[in-house]
């Protein structure tokens, strides 16, 4: 596992890559969707991408619903590079925004999901 650092984002908001993990902080909703979509979509295009990705929400302090949307991005994105992502620190909000819309089960891996 490679133990470089790499910070990403406009000064609202940041995310830092450490070996094979993408932290985001600050909001992920729609004012912040477009930088978003654009750091990562830089992070994607490197020819070195990890077999499996964790990207942790522990220090996102804002999401609404485009940030559902945009988990399936990365999803459909890692699937198109033969990846895997693994989200850890899901906000409450967005896993019940995931469960409203009907997509917790493309959002979710098998061992955040619930047991009911």
């Amino acid at each position: 596992m490679s133990t470089s650092v790499k910070q990403v984002g406009p000064p609202s908001f940041s995310s830092t890559v450490v070996g094979e993990v993408l932290v985001l902080d600050g909001p992920l909703n729609l004012a912040s969707m477009a930088a978003r979509l654009a750091e990562t979509e830089a992070y994607a295009n490197q020819t070195s991408l990890p077999e499996c990705l964790t990207i942790d929400f522990q220090k996102v302090d804002e999401i609404d619903s485009s940030g559902v949307a945009l988990l399936l991005h990365w999803r459909r994105e890692a699937a198109k590079r033969g990846k895997s992502l693994r989200y850890v620190h899901l906000p409450p909000n967005l896993v019940e925004l995931a469960e409203l819309y009907g997509v917790a089960e493309l959002i979710q891996c098998p061992t955040q999901r619930s047991a009911a």
